[in-house]
Order: structure tokens, then C-alpha cells, then sequence
């Protein structure tokens, strides 16, 4: 019989060691690479695209194809529509026309570098001014036959022809139908203490048409300056009240 081995107590079998676990392959490892790349060629690829345009009119290499010779016997062909930059490219570029992309290559050339591609300026800026340019207009009075000047309000200045202890003024009359009279104010201009004399005052009627009006103010001190209101008597539209309304003085006038 085969001998039983003892074992000692406190001795434990060695555990077996498991194989390391395989990791499973990610076969979708390329999938995240291969977007970024399709990604970044999507954004690159419009950017650079005005780039190798310039560097091909910078070298030259646009040309205009050599027109093949026709048979005589044949009908001419109509001729192909000429190649010319996208619109946005030539308003960049300053061009409008194929001849003005392969006009420009040798300029660029000598200067040793590539076209850049420029932003559009206006041609011709017109600057307005402020004022109008001309000559100012002569403006000249109405003329009014009663003397009033054809003013708004009405203006007139009397004549005054000072004598001893009186004044004599005259004015051309106003001949609106709603002038129903005047009045003449003799202001003294010497001051006293105390309330100011009244002023001394002549009224006249309203004559037909436009006539002159004279008026005498009597009463006033020799030697003392004078100034005398006109006040015309007018009815209104609106109320048809009777008021007074001042449409002209005079200067200081010395009594003689």
C-alpha cells in the first residue's frame, strides 16, 4: 500500500494561479481618430482653398487654354464661357475679370510673395456739405401804401413837429376795415418824486382810404422832452370787442 504523507498541521495545499484575463478587443478603437480627422479636414479644407488659388496665380500656372484650330468647312463652335473667380474671391482680391487674375501674377512674382487677398473699398467717396452752396437770396419789403410797412404786427412811425407848448405829428392812415380810430399818448420823460404825471392825450378819427392823418397835441411844457405813442383803435374778428393796440413811437422830442 502506498504511503499516506502526513502533513503537519497548520500546512495548507498551495492554491493553483489563475491564468491572467484576456482583454477583450475594442474593435471600435479607430472609429473616435478617423471623426477628428474627417472633423478637422471639413473645417480646414475652405480655408485653405482661397490659399492654393493665390499660390497658383502667384506661380503663373493659370492660363487661359489655347483655342484648338476649326476646319474651315465646319461650322464655328460657339465659344466656351471664360473661367472667372467665384464673386466673393474677386470683390477680395480687387478683380473682376480672368484677364485682371492672370494680369496680376507677374506683379505678385516680382514682388516675392503671395497675393493677399484684400477687403473692398468704395471707389469714390462724396463728402456733402453743410450749408448749400450758392448765393443767398435778395429779400425785399412789400411795400404798403398806408405806411404801414406791411409788418407783423403792424409798425409805423410818426412824423413830429415840435412847437411852443404843442406837437404836431402825421402818419398815413390804415386803411383795414376793422380800423375804427387813433390815439396819441404825449409821454413826459422827466421824472418827479412821487406818482408820474399823466400823459397828455389827442385822438383823431379814421379817414376813407389811405390818406395822411395829422394831430396837434397841445398842453405839454416848453422845454421838456416828449415821447409820443400812436395807438390805433381796431375791432376783433373773433370777439368784436373795441381795443387799443400800439403800433408806433416816436423818439425824445424837446418842447419849444
Amino acid at each position: 500500500m502506498a504511503e499516506r504523507i502526513r502533513r503537519a498541521p497548520g500546512d495548507r495545499p498551495a492554491a493553483r494561479r489563475r491564468a491572467p484575463a484576456r482583454r477583450r478587443r475594442d474593435h471600435t478603437r479607430w472609429l473616435v481618430p478617423l471623426l477628428a480627422v474627417t472633423a478637422g479636414a471639413v473645417v480646414l479644407v475652405p480655408q485653405l482653398t482661397p490659399v492654393v488659388v493665390d499660390a497658383t496665380a502667384a506661380t503663373g500656372t493659370l492660363t487661359a487654354a489655347p483655342a484648338e484650330p476649326t476646319p474651315t468647312a465646319q461650322p464655328t463652335p460657339t465659344p466656351a464661357p471664360t473661367t472667372e473667380p467665384p464673386p466673393a474671391l474677386a470683390a477680395a482680391q480687387g478683380v473682376d475679370t480672368l484677364d485682371d487674375v492672370v494680369a496680376s501674377p507677374a506683379s505678385v512674382a516680382a514682388e516675392g510673395g503671395l497675393a493677399v487677398p484684400q477687403p473692398p473699398r468704395p471707389g469714390r467717396v462724396t463728402i456733402m456739405p453743410n450749408a448749400a452752396i450758392g448765393t443767398a437770396p435778395q429779400y425785399r419789403q412789400r411795400p404798403d401804401a398806408c405806411g404801414g410797412g406791411g409788418t407783423t404786427p403792424r409798425r409805423m412811425v410818426p412824423g413830429v413837429v415840435a412847437g411852443p407848448g404843442q406837437a404836431t405829428l402825421d402818419w398815413m392812415a390804415d386803411a383795414r376795415p376793422e380800423v375804427l380810430g387813433y390815439r396819441v399818448q404825449a409821454v413826459s420823460q422827466r421824472l418827479v418824486g412821487g406818482e408820474q404825471l399823466a400823459p397828455v392825450v389827442q385822438t383823431a378819427a379814421q379817414p376813407e382810404g389811405c390818406v395822411p392823418v395829422s394831430v396837434t397835441v397841445t398842453g405839454l411844457v416848453s422845454g421838456e422832452p416828449y415821447v409820443f405813442w400812436l395807438e390805433e383803435q381796431v375791432t376783433s374778428a373773433s370777439t368784436g370787442v373795441v381795443r387799443l393796440v400800439q403800433v408806433g413811437t416816436t423818439a425824445a422830442v424837446v418842447i419849444g
